[in-house]
Formats: C-alpha cells, sequence, structure tokens
C-alpha cells in the first residue's frame, strides 16, 4: 500500500459559511445530481452522511475520498473512514478533515467515491459560499435531478436500466420493453429498481441528525 499523497488541504476558516455543493454521479446521462448546503464546520464523516441521505446510500459498502485534479490522479490525496484505517490504510481519517479545509474557493472540487465493486464516484463542485445563521440548517439538500439508485449492487448500467424500465416520458420507452423478459419482472426484487427522490424527507432527516446553527467561532 502506497504512503500518504502531500497533503492538499488549506487552513482552516475561523468563522463558519454555508457551501453550495453540486454532487454528480459520473457516468450518468442525463446526470443523476444533488445540489447539497452544508455548513463549512463538517467533517468529511459528516459529508459521507450528506451524501448518504441525498442519494439514497444506505452505508452498506465502503467508501473513500480524494482530493486532486483527477479521481484517479495518482497525487490525489486520500480520505477513509476509521474501518479503513482500522484496516490498516495510511490515508488520514475523514473525521479529521473539515469540509473548510477543502472547500476554500469557489471551483473547488473533491471525488467520493461509493462501493468499491460498484464504482459510484461523485464529483463535488464548490459552486457558491454563503454567510450563516442561528436558523441556518447545517445540511440541507438543495435540489437536484433523477431518482435516488437502489444500494444493492450492479452500478450506474443496472440504474440506467431501471430507470429506462420505469420512465414514464421516455420517447424510446416501448424499445426499453423488449430487453425486459417476463423471468426479469417476476424475479427482480422491487429493491432493483431505483427510489423517489423526495426532498422534504431528506432534508427532515438532515435536519433531525445535524441541526440548525453555526459552530462558536
Amino acid at each position: 500500500m502506497q504512503p500518504p499523497s502531500p497533503s492538499r488541504r488549506g487552513p482552516r476558516r475561523k468563522k463558519a459559511v454555508t457551501l453550495r455543493i453540486r454532487a454528480t454521479v459520473v457516468g450518468t446521462e442525463p446526470p443523476l445530481f444533488r445540489w447539497m448546503d452544508v455548513s463549512s464546520e463538517l467533517s468529511l464523516d459528516d459529508l459521507h452522511e450528506v451524501l448518504g441521505w441525498c442519494f439514497g446510500w444506505v452505508d452498506r459498502a465502503s467508501h473513500e475520498f480524494r482530493c486532486g485534479t483527477a479521481f484517479d490522479d495518482p497525487a490525489v490525496e486520500r480520505y477513509v473512514s476509521p474501518a479503513a484505517a482500522a484496516d490498516g490504510d495510511p490515508a488520514r481519517l475523514e473525521t479529521q478533515v473539515l469540509l473548510n479545509e477543502i472547500f476554500t474557493n469557489v471551483g473547488d472540487t473533491l471525488f467520493y467515491l461509493y462501493d468499491f465493486s460498484d464504482l459510484w464516484v461523485h464529483h463535488l463542485v464548490l459552486e457558491e459560499m454563503k454567510p450563516r445563521t442561528v436558523k441556518t440548517p447545517r445540511a440541507r439538500c438543495a435540489g437536484g435531478a433523477r431518482d435516488c439508485p437502489a444500494d444493492v449492487g450492479g452500478g450506474i448500467s443496472r440504474y440506467e436500466y431501471w430507470s429506462r424500465r420505469t420512465d414514464l416520458f421516455d420517447d424510446d420507452e416501448f424499445a426499453a420493453f423488449e430487453f425486459v423478459t417476463p423471468e426479469d419482472i417476476i424475479t427482480r426484487s422491487a429493491e432493483s429498481h431505483p427510489g423517489p427522490f423526495v426532498i422534504e424527507e431528506i432534508n427532515w432527516a438532515l435536519a433531525r441528525q445535524f441541526g440548525y446553527g453555526r459552530a462558536a467561532n
């Protein structure tokens, strides 16, 4: 296992701000994405939880963050979960890194990998920084497009297959039917189908977990 790369992190911000981040799943067409408003005081471990709520991941698989010019850049700095660190991964712990160290300027990026088998790669881009008040949620979903993937394996190909199969507004709907056999309909679990993207439910859960306000300066 390679040693950690040099740090790409900046100094910690003294005052918390709200970060508007767009997270897009690489390889989906049209793009599967979410806008997230998160406090800069949150850690990458917290961001993992926020991404889970926004995309429907239920933490069944391993994950990591990567900071660099490209996902597969050999010089990326990796941030891993405590479980991965306990297994001997020398990368930086995600619990020790705050968002304000990663997202310091509009346009800054980060990669998030969920499931090392299915390779759900999320490209995160900082679009805006806004001031916070005591009434500002520490984490909320601000919008997005497309349903949540099923967290049961199969990756993007299965997601696109079932999205097409269940899209009543797809102009090519009937062409999709020829790929579905009666055995598919009988044996495919409902868990294989994309889940609805219901922003009100997501934000209720995020508010309950993360609350409101800003950290002490």
